[in-house]
């Protein structure tokens, strides 16, 4: 009587096999969902942009932090987000001289998106704190981060 079987070296390479496809999904599926991220990221930051604009042509100029509530109806995907080195995930800066404005996110791929005074920047270098305002002109400022930051969204943002 011959026993049939499978040896330990074909059982191996049939586990070797299955985790090289394995991982190979598991990293296709991680880069689809980064890119989602963005997506959503950067409809959001359109979205604000034309509510930013909105409240400038009814109110004579851009936002300041105390202006935004909510009924302004700024909309985040708030899982898309991902936090910059000091926790944030979206910063505004408004400069009342030139009357420009910026808004700046970091989507949970780790890319940076932002809307600088209506015009939508694909993606731009990690930036935070100063550097957010020294984009439109204002370099000693420190924006609010309004209320933006993990586990934290401020009421407004819906």
């Amino acid at each position: 009587m011959k026993v049939r079987g499978f040896t330990i070296v074909e059982l191996l390479l049939v586990i070797v096999i299955i985790g090289i496809v394995a991982s190979i999904t598991i990293v296709a599926y991680r880069g689809t969902q980064f890119k989602a991220s963005d997506a959503a990221v950067q409809v959001d930051l359109k979205n604000f942009g034309k509510r930013v604009e909105s409240f400038k042509i009814e109110n004579g100029a851009y936002p300041t932090p105390s202006d935004f509530t909510a009924s302004l109806g700024l909309k985040f995907s708030k899982a898309s987000y991902g936090v910059d080195s000091q926790g944030y995930n979206v910063r505004y800066c408004r400069n009342t001289t030139t009357d420009t404005y910026v808004v700046l996110a970091n989507s949970k791929s780790g890319n940076y998106f932002m809307v600088q005074t209506g015009a939508i920047v694909s993606s731009t270098a990690a930036t935070y704190g100063w550097g957010v305002c020294q984009l439109v002109g204002v370099a000693t400022t420190n924006p609010d981060p309004n209320g933006f930051s993990p586990g934290g969204w401020a009421s407004w943002a819906n």
